[in-house]
């Protein structure tokens, strides 16, 4: 969790110095370790590299993984816009992008604060 937070933050940092690319690039990021940290906390494993396993691993994560797997799908759209595209990203698309983000960084955190034993 600690790595999509971090992700996040600079989505969201990027974001107020509008620096649209870099925040969406940034949100892509945050977005597919929360998933990770969703998949190996429901599933006990995560993807390994490819975007698709990480959607499929998702998607039978129960209803948290399915509306992960919707967010992450929607999110991946934005990844090669403000990353390889040459042309810059809307502003638009990259709040939209960071909201995704940050939607998949809360799912994630609060699955691991419900699974975490009692102090």
């Amino acid at each position: 969790m600690a790595k999509a937070s971090a992700w996040l933050e600079a989505a969201e940092d990027n974001l107020r110095a509008r620096r649209w690319d870099v925040a969406a690039g940034s949100a892509v990021t945050a977005g597919i370790n929360a998933s990770d940290a969703i998949t190996g906390y429901l599933l006990g494993q995560r993807a390994g590299g490819e975007h698709s396993e990480a959607l499929e691993l998702l998607t039978q994560a129960g209803d948290d993984g399915r509306t992960a797997a919707r967010q992450l799908s929607q999110l991946l759209g934005f990844k090669a816009p403000a990353q390889y595209d040459p042309a810059p990203i809307s502003e638009k698309d990259a709040i939209k992008a960071v909201e995704l983000g940050r939607r998949l960084v809360e799912r994630a955190s609060q699955l691991v604060a419900r699974r975490r034993p009692p102090a």
